[in-house]
């Protein structure tokens, strides 16, 4: 009986598994079929949604048919979506500011002020529209998709270009140089009136028009308000003091005058030449001065016949105690003499004659290279 029920048993067991296999199997096929339905509902909802987003993205590069691409910048101005009609009247405005903005040209304490406009400068606003919207043409589906959904910005930025007028700007430049321009003077003497009248040295000027014309242009581009005008200064050769310290012998008068500084200082009575030996006229100066001068006879076989070859210094000197040569001519001087009764009168043989104690007044007073103004 114990052997009939374990086989009995067996078959019940066995059974039981087979159960619980088939409701395993069963369970992983509904699995599969979920995860399956849930990647095609992915698979269908991406394909839906690329779908919608490429319809955006074409209806977006058809919204900029014809305006400028976002983030497109003129002179400041934000033209992005706008079309060239909108465009074009709010970068004129900024154009406008450029045109009209003050420029001003300095040159130590002066000034001159202009504008773009008055200098006939215009500017390139339809070129720079044209460049603009032209940045739309072209572009790739990728590159409308990068800036509807990525916030991708394929404008541009730049300023609207001056264009200058030349022929007023070298007008302008021309016009200041007239202004500023002065001819070089050397420091002269004039002696026409019979009185010495001193004119000093003028620098002379020279505006560097070609610098100042480009340095002008650049500020039309580049938005400079200030431009320096240069120039250049002209030394003269002669200044006043070449002339610090003049001799005027006026012979009609004997009298001899020394100037100082450009006015007289000091006057002397004087002794000139007579009759066949006249003192030289024109302009002179010291080449040298002789203190207790010897005197050599200068015309051994004429006036001076008779007279010794020379005379050591002393009362008898006929130069007294001291000399003062004269440029360009042998034998002229001014120097001392005890013949006091002469002066004032035409009396030597071309030299000029002063009291001893006036020849060594002047002696001490001018130097080498002062200059000699002598006139009849």
């Amino acid at each position: 009986m114990a052997s009939v029920a374990e086989q009995d048993e067996t078959p019940h067991v066995a059974g039981h598994g087979e159960a619980q296999t088939n409701r395993g199997s069963s369970g992983q096929q509904q699995l599969i079929r979920s995860a399956c339905w849930t990647l095609a509902g992915l698979l269908l909802g991406t394909v839906l949604c690329l779908g919608w987003m490429s319809l955006q993205t074409f209806a977006f590069a058809r919204a900029y048919t014809g305006r400028a691409l976002p983030g497109t910048v003129i002179s400041g101005v934000d033209i992005g979506g706008m079309t060239w009609e909108q465009a074009l009247g709010a970068v004129q405005v900024a154009a406008g500011l450029q045109l009209d903005r003050s420029i001003t040209l300095v040159h130590g304490d002066r000034s001159w002020h202009t504008t773009p406009r008055i200098l006939g400068t215009s500017s390139d606003v339809v070129v720079a529209l044209n460049d603009a919207l032209a940045r739309g043409e072209g572009l790739s589906w990728r590159d409308w998709f990068r800036m509807r959904w990525l916030g991708k910005q394929f404008g541009f930025q730049r300023n609207v270009a001056m264009v200058a007028n030349e022929q007023a700007v070298q007008a302008l430049v021309d016009q200041i140089a007239a202004e500023l321009n002065r001819p070089v003077q050397d420091a002269s003497i004039d002696y026409s009136s019979g009185e010495l009248v001193f004119r000093p040295e003028q620098v002379g000027r020279e505006v560097a028009s070609e610098a100042t014309k480009r340095d002008l242009l650049a500020a039309l581009s580049d938005g400079r308000d200030v431009v320096t005008i240069q120039s250049l200064e002209i030394r003269p050769r002669a200044t006043m003091a070449a002339f610090d310290k003049v001799l005027l012998l006026r012979q009609g008068q004997h009298r001899l005058s020394l100037y100082q500084h450009g006015r007289r200082t000091h006057d002397w009575l004087v002794a000139t030449g007579t009759g066949g030996y006249p003192t030289p006229v024109g302009q002179f100066h010291i080449s040298a001065k002789r203190y207790l001068p010897t005197w050599v006879n200068p015309d051994p076989t004429g006036w001076g016949k008779g007279m010794p070859a020379k005379i050591d210094p002393g009362p008898d000197n006929p130069l007294g105690v001291r000399a003062l040569n004269w440029s360009r001519v042998s034998g002229i001087r001014f120097h001392g003499t005890s013949d006091i009764a002469s002066l004032g009168q035409s009396a030597s043989h071309g030299c000029v004659r002063l009291s001893n104690a006036d020849i060594v007044q002047l002696y001490d007073l001018v130097d080498v290279g002062t200059i000699i103004i002598s006139l009849r």
